[in-house]
């Protein structure tokens, strides 16, 4: 699909979602959700979205920060994706119901977290195994990070316990990204979620990635793109699948052609996402020389990512509401 056609795409899904709920989600998280279709395999129904937007409501407590925005986001990830959406949500149900258990707190990042850990379960894996795993992991990370690490790291905490090896040796090489990040980053939560991410796509080279990953910073500044702390995880993204001079000239050119838009030009932290998002997914379609296992960590820590974007947006909704009275 020509980019011109992907922006065309993305902006007939947006507005379809915005007639609908422009009055009950952020404008930003509706254009998210809209480019999960673009040039998926699965065409966006908006019927069968309004109906699984609704199921979930139903199925959900009053009180649940399922209600928030992110009900929109999780329906549309499970529409975009082979299994029975709505027993695809019962299972999640599941398995958040199962992290409360082992001492997660109830948060929006909880239900990221049980996504994840639905999406990542094999056919002959016990919840219950993985959940225990992504909480020794999540006690580590609090181990070493005590003051940094909180409910925003459940759902990596989740993707890690999937990662083969000794969680030690992941713990050991998330401290080693951490501390070599010293050289652009300050100490703090941005610096803890981007080591998360490169520990995550377990690179055999851990100085060439982190060389790489300085060098997408570099050079996305100097093509003008503002670094803030929510697009660490997506340059951590971009790290583990390629170098900027093959990946970024395409990244800048969808993103000039998206934020051209006149309904997009405000938004455009989330016109970068999604750019190297559709990029990325470009990426992983056709170059046949990337590593399977690569794809796959890579669209989870997207789909995350995405999702957690659109969780803490939840968050700060429901804390300045509780605030107001």
């Amino acid at each position: 699909m020509e980019q011109n056609e992907k922006v065309k795409e993305l902006v007939d899904y947006y507005e379809a979602m915005r007639k609908k709920y422009k009055w009950r989600a952020d404008n930003g998280a509706l254009m998210m959700i809209a480019s999960q279709y673009v040039g998926s395999s699965q065409a966006f129904n908006m019927e069968k979205y309004i109906e699984l937007v609704e199921f979930i409501k139903q199925e959900s407590s009053a009180f649940s920060y399922i209600q928030s925005t992110l009900r929109f986001t999780l329906a549309g990830l499970l529409l975009n994706q082979p299994a029975d959406p709505k027993e695809a949500f019962k299972e999640i149900q599941q398995c958040y119901d199962l992290l409360i258990g082992v001492g997660f707190q109830r948060s929006p990042h909880s239900y990221i977290a049980a996504y994840a850990l639905f999406m990542g379960k094999n056919d002959d894996e016990d919840f219950t195994v993985h959940v225990k795993r992504a909480k020794e992991m999540y006690n580590g990370m609090k181990k070493q990070h005590f003051f940094l690490t909180s409910h925003e790291d459940y759902p990596l905490a989740v993707l890690l316990a999937e990662a083969e090896g000794e969680s030690s040796q992941l713990l050991e090489d998330m401290t080693y990204y951490y501390d070599e990040l010293h050289l652009v980053l300050w100490k703090g939560n941005n610096r803890q979620f981007l080591s998360q991410i490169l520990t995550y796509g377990k690179h055999e080279n851990r100085q060439f990635l982190i060389q790489n990953t300085l060098t997408w910073m570099d050079d996305l500044k100097v093509q003008g793109f503002k670094l803030r702390g929510l697009h660490l995880p997506i340059v951590g993204v971009l790290s583990l699948i390629s170098t900027p001079s093959r990946l970024l000239p395409k990244i800048k050119d969808l993103y000039e052609e998206m934020i051209s838009i006149s309904k997009f030009k405000w938004y455009k932290d989330h016109c970068f996402m999604i750019a190297v998002r559709m990029v990325v997914q470009d990426e992983i379609n056709e170059n046949r020389m990337l590593d399977v296992g690569l794809a796959t960590t890579v669209e989870s820590i997207l789909q995350a990512q995405q999702a957690a974007v659109i969780a803490t947006m939840s968050a700060a909704t429901a804390a300045s509401s509780s605030q107001g009275g």
